[in-house]
């Protein structure tokens, strides 16, 4: 019988190693809250990942986050000190993140409660891209894309627990990553419709986590060992989570994927002109 102490040096290994991996394609964005005529601040810390469809980048993450923030600004909150953090890809500025300029109109959001739709996109800049590749991180791009019914030996989730968020009240915001070892589920008798569109996955191993609220927007990749080496490929966005049954629910990726490409694909075709000057208008 394996111990749980050999068990758990072999998961730490497992993560190590995967996540030196896909690290470097994921990138949480960070901000603090206040609200008008109030002291407190809150740091807020979304999970997300970089792709790469069509040639442009993009920073993907839950559109329910999106939704929320919307909606806070409606109340009157206010959003400061906005960061892409790419650390996990090896930063080399000695831990500076990237500050970045919301706008929340340039977001592309697909959130439907009702039928589980929950995804956030945002193409990145190409100031953003550059300082992003300056640190290490690489999007994913259309080979490591998959499907969450394809044959694999593992499931991965990653993402930063809200729990684990750190400010200095300064500068500085930090979360520790977790990578969440999943196996596929059947959907959560709460799910109803929404079982439509998502996949359903149960945490085996939370590790010294209490709690993955936080972890909303993260990357979900497929694992499989071919010749003796692991391949991964993205399968999914993490959107919400039944507690009472460890079940994560997911989007799958690779119908973003697909629509992104299209969407690249439809602003780069030339524009026809008419050819008779008499169709022009004066």
């Amino acid at each position: 019988m394996i111990s749980a102490e050999s068990k758990a040096k072999t998961m730490s290994s497992f993560n190590e190693r995967f996540f030196k991996t896909v690290g470097r394609h994921f990138v949480s964005l960070s901000c603090v809250q206040r609200q008008p005529g109030k002291a407190e601040e809150t740091v807020l810390v979304f999970s997300g990942f970089l792709v790469e469809a069509g040639g442009v980048w993009f920073y993907v993450t839950a559109g329910h986050i999106l939704k929320d923030i919307r909606a806070s600004l409606t109340d009157g909150r206010e959003f400061e000190v906005w960061r892409l953090d790419d650390q996990t890809a090896g930063n080399r500025f000695k831990g500076a993140a990237i500050p970045y300029a919301f706008d929340i109109d340039k977001w592309l959001v697909i959130d439907d409660e009702d039928i589980g739709l929950d995804y956030a996109v945002l193409p990145l800049d190409t100031i953003y891209r550059l300082q992003l590749k300056a640190g290490g991180a690489i999007p994913i791009d259309k080979v490591a894309w998959g499907d969450h019914v394809t044959e694999h030996d593992q499931w991965a989730l990653v993402g930063i627990p809200s729990e684990t968020i750190v400010y200095d009240q300064e500068n500085f915001i930090t979360g520790r990553i977790a990578v969440m070892p999943l196996k596929s589920a059947e959907e959560p008798a709460l799910a109803g419709r929404k079982a439509e569109n998502q996949f359903y996955a149960r945490l085996t191993d939370l590790g010294n986590v209490k709690d993955i609220g936080g972890m909303s927007g993260g990357p979900i990749f497929a694992l499989k060992k071919i010749e003796g080496e692991w391949r991964y490929k993205v399968i999914g966005v993490q959107s919400s989570w039944y507690p009472s049954v460890r079940t994560i629910a997911a989007c799958p990726f690779v119908s973003l994927g697909a629509a992104l490409e299209e969407l690249v694909g439809a602003a780069k075709a030339p524009i026809e002109l008419p050819t008779n000057p008499g169709q022009y208008p004066t």
